[in-house]
Formats: C-alpha cells, sequence, structure tokens
C-alpha cells in the first residue's frame, strides 16, 4: 500500500511540474514577443511614406537648423507633454463634449457622443492634450486642452480624424496635424523601430508661412530663419549611425528621423521638441520602465549623443 501510495504522489508531483514548465515556457513566449503598433492613417499618409531618394534640401535648412539645434538636442516630450492616448471600444461611456472656444468654427465634437474610458485624463502641460482611439469605428478623437467636470467633460477644441485619412486635419495642433500623428510609441522603442514619420515642435515656427501637408500655423516668429510649419525635417541620411555611442533610445529615433524625417506639426517652448507617448503606468517621476531601459533618462532628455546640427529641411 505504501509503494502504491508513493507512486501515485510522484506522478502527481510530475504532473504538476510539467504543467508548470509549460505555463513557464508560453509565458517566456509570451514575454519575448514583441509589442506591435501599426502606424495609424493610410499607407501613403505622409506620416507612412519613407523619404525618397532623390529629395532635395531646401536652401534655407542650414539657418533653419543653425537656430533650431542651437541647444545641441532634440527634447523627448515623454512627461509634461507627453501624449496619453487612451483605446474606446462600444463598452466605453460616451459624453457631449463642447467646446469652450467659439472663434475657430464648429466645435468638432458637435452632434457627436464621444467615447472617453473613465480612466482619462490629459496630460499636465498647458496644451492638456489627450487622445482617444476608436479602432473599431476607425476614428481618433483628439483634444486640446480637455477637462474633466463634475457632469463629464469639456475642451478647448480638438479634432476628429479618420485612422484610413491622411493624419491631417481639425485643430489638435497648430498645423493642423492629428494629435496622434508621428507620436513615438513606447511599444516602437520597446520593439526598436519606428516606421513612420515624427511630431515635432519649435519656439522658432513662422508666423505667416506654413507647407503642405499643414493646413495651417499658429507660429509667431519673424526671423529670417524660422522654420514653416509642414516642413519636413530629417537626419542627414549619410551619418552613420552605428559609429556613434547612442542609447537604443537615441539609436531608434536616430534611425526613423533618416528614414522618414518629422513633420514640424507645432510651436514648442523649446528650440525642438518630439512627440512621445505618455507612461500612464509609470510611477510619479519616472518617464517609465521601457523608455528607461532604453537610456532616455527624464522627461524632455534631449538625446544630445546624436549631432543634432546634421538635421536638414527638405524643399
Amino acid at each position: 500500500m505504501a509503494r502504491r501510495r508513493i507512486g501515485f504522489v510522484t506522478t502527481i508531483v510530475l504532473v504538476i511540474l510539467a504543467a508548470v514548465a509549460t505555463v513557464a515556457v508560453a509565458a517566456t513566449r509570451t514575454a519575448s514577443t514583441p509589442a506591435t503598433v501599426a502606424p495609424p492613417f493610410a499607407a501613403d499618409s505622409p506620416f507612412n511614406t519613407p523619404i525618397s531618394a532623390g529629395a532635395q534640401v531646401d536652401p534655407a535648412s542650414d539657418a533653419m537648423i543653425a537656430q533650431a539645434a542651437r541647444d545641441g538636442s532634440l527634447h523627448a516630450s515623454m512627461v509634461e507633454f507627453g501624449i496619453p492616448i487612451f483605446s474606446a471600444d462600444a463598452d466605453t461611456p460616451r459624453y457631449a463634449v463642447p467646446c469652450r472656444v467659439d472663434s475657430w468654427g464648429p466645435c468638432p465634437f458637435d452632434g457627436i457622443q464621444v467615447p472617453i474610458p473613465d480612466d482619462a485624463s490629459p496630460h499636465t502641460g498647458s496644451d492638456g492634450a489627450m487622445v482617444v482611439v476608436d479602432a473599431q469605428k476607425g476614428l481618433s478623437y483628439e483634444f486640446w486642452r480637455a477637462e474633466r467636470t463634475s457632469n463629464g467633460w469639456t475642451t478647448d477644441f480638438g479634432a476628429v480624424n479618420d485612422l484610413d485619412g491622411s493624419g491631417w486635419g481639425g485643430a489638435a495642433t497648430g498645423s493642423g496635424a492629428s494629435r496622434l500623428a508621428g507620436v513615438v510609441r513606447i511599444s516602437e522603442i520597446e520593439q526598436g523601430e519606428i516606421s513612420h514619420a515624427l511630431a515635432i515642435q519649435s519656439d522658432n515656427v513662422c508666423a505667416d508661412d506654413y507647407r503642405a501637408p499643414a493646413i495651417k500655423t499658429d507660429g509667431s516668429s519673424t526671423r529670417s530663419d524660422c522654420i514653416p510649419e509642414g516642413a519636413r525635417v530629417r537626419l542627414d541620411p549619410t551619418l552613420d549611425l552605428d559609429s556613434l555611442d547612442l542609447t537604443p533610445g537615441e539609436l531608434v529615433v536616430a534611425r526613423a528621423m533618416q528614414r522618414y524625417g518629422a513633420y514640424v506639426v507645432d510651436v514648442g517652448g523649446t528650440s525642438l521638441s518630439v512627440s512621445f507617448e505618455l507612461d500612464t503606468s509609470a510611477e510619479p517621476g519616472s518617464v517609465g520602465s521601457v523608455y528607461e531601459q532604453a537610456g532616455l533618462r527624464w522627461d524632455y532628455d534631449g538625446m544630445s549623443a546624436v549631432p543634432w546640427e546634421r538635421l536638414q529641411v527638405l524643399k
């Protein structure tokens, strides 16, 4: 009887160990599979189109970049002005969201029940930006100076963009670019690849000049070296990035800047900055574990190991 009991117990233990091993292998496979984010908007969107081999540099590029890259940084806006991106589905609460600004035309949310998750909140910067993506309906709801109220939500203004569209339209940014377009996503840093143009801002944006695909400008600079909204900026493609001592985060951004470049979409508070997704799960005072592991150390990290003076404004 004792031998039978021991044999039975041994069998049970082996079964349990096998089950644990199976779960562990499955967990390892899951953890090693990189997260992916398909870039929003149409395949032929300006944001999703690589720079052509024959692209020409603007004759005024040197002067514009000398001012824009004057402190040797492309500041990574990850927290204060990081873009919080939330997902919506059929079960997400809906709200009527009035616009506080009535001088820019009809509120883009008029007559719409806007999906906003219970845990949504704008970033803490003065833009009060927030994006809600409803993949089922193929729409991106984008807010400028969003605010939760006792009855729901209000916003100064914003936009509703078609996820199959160009990525341009509305007033979520000064240029008319979607607030979702060009944002560096957490999963893109984690997987080590960005397959779209980026969204950048400058404190030297032209007052009366903008370029397609921008549809407007909120710039105020009258300097001769100002940079227009809608301008496409790239990192010199002849620069050998592998010869530089770059962190993983710097390298993935620099590669994207060589292949896809970036569009000037808004006025910023610093010489040159780039939009990142806000890690809403990060501990206070942290940019988030994925960013930190990629060597991005703090909000507005200048990624200064990249020679940003080698940027070029395209014609």
